[in-house]
């Protein structure tokens, strides 16, 4: 088997090791105890394990791990990545009026808020221009 092929079947365990290495340091320099930071390790990437095993088995679980079976799948992605992008939305603004509300600090909401409202607008403007 050669390293594409390797890399390919396996990029999303891959993925969630590194993201869980990435939060597993991150716990480990706030000084959370390593037990602590093993479990966000593990959390993570036997997500990312979990799914590539399964997803041969049902077709959910390939929409889930990145890998949609058809059409009819594919299309549920998106509308289910659109319905998390808008659930996404509706928190960061509840968030940050809440916050500004309760006399907070709410900068972290509105970056997040206009990232999303950032993301979306580029979004358009390049499908529409490449489509």
């Amino acid at each position: 088997m050669n390293l594409s092929a390797f890399v390919g079947r396996w990029s999303f365990v891959l993925f969630g090791v590194g993201l869980g290495v990435v939060f597993a340091v991150a716990d480990l320099a706030q000084g959370v105890p390593p037990i602590n930071a093993l479990i966000a390790f593990a959390v993570v990437a036997g997500y990312g394990l979990a799914l590539t095993l399964l997803r041969s088995r049902s077709e959910t679980v390939s929409a889930l791990a990145g890998r949609p079976v058809d059409e009819r799948w594919q299309d549920a992605s998106l509308r289910a990545v659109a319905a998390s992008g808008l659930v996404g939305a509706i928190v960061a603004l509840v968030g940050f009026v809440t916050a500004e509300a309760t006399g907070h600090d709410g900068t972290e909401f509105a970056i997040v808020a206009g990232a999303v409202g950032l993301a979306y607008i580029i979004s358009v403007v390049w499908f529409r221009v490449r489509g």
